[in-house]
């Protein structure tokens, strides 16, 4: 059935990251409304029915707490600008945005495709554990404000820091993990990123384009086939 549970759960996950978002089958290209992070979800690995594109401008949440209302046997039809969802006793129609409005999320997964083909300058595992941990770090220490990934000796450490020192006191928290790496480099994410991911095992490559001095990390999951994240960094 369109839109089944699993899809739904992955969409709860996405929705950490941004409200907004143009639904595509086969693969649904998300991005935070900061533009620093996008995700590859390739919708056809859990869902075979195909759809077309639903635009939901800050709807995202509003969308998914809908098929909360309704039973397992529910029946979906797309038609139009309108989603209408029934089962035995309930029928709702849900009208989606106008995707021409909404440019700034209509993403492609070929920014996937080409940051892919970059070298990797290091790479390492990050469990759905360790993101629990370090996001419960944060709660911790609220004066911290960036992850940073410096990889030194062969180890890929995470740190939380500060951006503005002179507020900061002096506290730390890191993790270390053993990495396959061939360069020498700090580079740095906002907190709020980092607790945004959606929580799995990920493989994370560190990719590094020469020409433009510029890193960028792919995490790509071990659980979902084709679940992909990209963030933009700060050196």
């Amino acid at each position: 059935d369109m839109f089944n549970n699993n899809v739904l759960n992955v969409l709860q996950q996405i929705n950490g990251v941004t409200n907004s978002v143009i639904l595509k089958y086969p693969t649904t290209v998300a991005v935070s409304d900061s533009q620093d992070m996008m995700i590859n979800f390739d919708v056809s690995v859990v869902e075979a029915d195909e759809f077309p594109d639903i635009p939901l401008k800050d709807a995202l949440g509003d969308f998914l707490s809908l098929f909360k209302l309704f039973g397992d046997k529910r029946e979906i039809e797309v038609s139009g600008s309108s989603i209408d969802i029934k089962d035995e006793n309930i029928q709702s129609s849900f009208i989606t945005h106008n995707a021409a409005l909404m440019d700034a999320w209509d993403k492609s997964p070929e920014q996937f495709t080409k940051t892919e083909s970059v070298p990797s300058v290091s790479t390492f595992d990050l469990g759905s554990e360790d993101i629990k941990n370090i996001s419960a770090a944060m709660g911790v220490f609220k004066d911290l404000t960036e992850v940073i990934f410096t990889s030194q000796d062969g180890d890929m450490t995470i740190s939380l820091g500060a951006t503005n020192k002179f507020n900061a006191k002096s506290n730390t928290y890191s993790i270390r993990k053993p990495s396959n790496a061939n360069k020498e480099f700090e580079i740095k994410i906002p907190v709020i990123n980092f607790k945004s991911l959606p929580q799995t095992d990920y493989t994370v490559d560190v990719k590094y384009n020469s020409a433009r001095d510029s890193y960028r990390i792919l995490l790509t999951s071990k659980t979902l086939e084709n679940f992909k994240v990209l963030m933009t960094v700060k050196i």
